[in-house]
């Protein structure tokens, strides 16, 4: 009798309930793909554009046509004649693949060949509209100044920008011609 009683204990407590075992495993949270240590081109005409270096590449299943960068990744802007124009880092991104959209997110830097920073934990980049932008805080150093504002806007190689609710260390030099 004793035995019968354990064996039903037994086989009583392994039925499994597949909700659960839905929620233990998770699935729907596993990415569908996943690369590390990546290097991506992207090129127009065959002259190179934007190469992405990324440490860790996902793609989920629910979340389609969308790539998820993390720790840390870096994206280098070329000109025409393949010089560095300006380079983005961040800890994390979201890539909306059908807008071409990125939002790079937490410790987000962009640094032009002339040397300016921007500084900021939030900035898009929307490749259809050639345009970086953010509502967030952003900090802008240069050589000589250090622009604070809420709100920034700019073409990708950060030569032409705009900033919201400004405010800093201007340098106004006269000139006396």
């Amino acid at each position: 009798m004793r035995l019968f009683f354990l064996l039903s204990v037994f086989l009583y407590s392994c039925s499994n309930d597949p909700q659960l075992v839905k929620e233990f495993i998770a699935i729907e949270n596993l990415p569908i793909e996943k690369i590390e240590a990546a290097e991506m081109l992207h090129t127009e005409n065959g002259i190179l554009k934007v190469k992405i270096i990324a440490t860790t590449i996902k793609r989920f299943k629910d979340l389609q046509h969308q790539l998820v960068f993390s720790n840390g990744f870096e994206v280098v802007f070329y000109n025409d004649s393949g010089s560095i124009k300006s380079v983005l880092k961040a800890v994390n991104a979201k890539v909306d693949e059908i807008n071409n959209i990125m939002t790079a997110s937490e410790s987000v830097v962009l640094t032009s060949s002339e040397g300016k920073k921007l500084e900021t934990e939030e900035l898009i980049w929307d490749e259809n509209k050639n345009k970086i932008y953010t509502d967030k805080k952003v900090i802008i150093t240069t050589g000589k100044e250090v622009i604070e504002g809420k709100g920034f806007e700019s073409n990708p190689d950060f030569s032409q920008y705009s900033i919201s609710k400004i405010h800093g260390t201007f340098n106004f030099e006269t000139s006396t011609e």
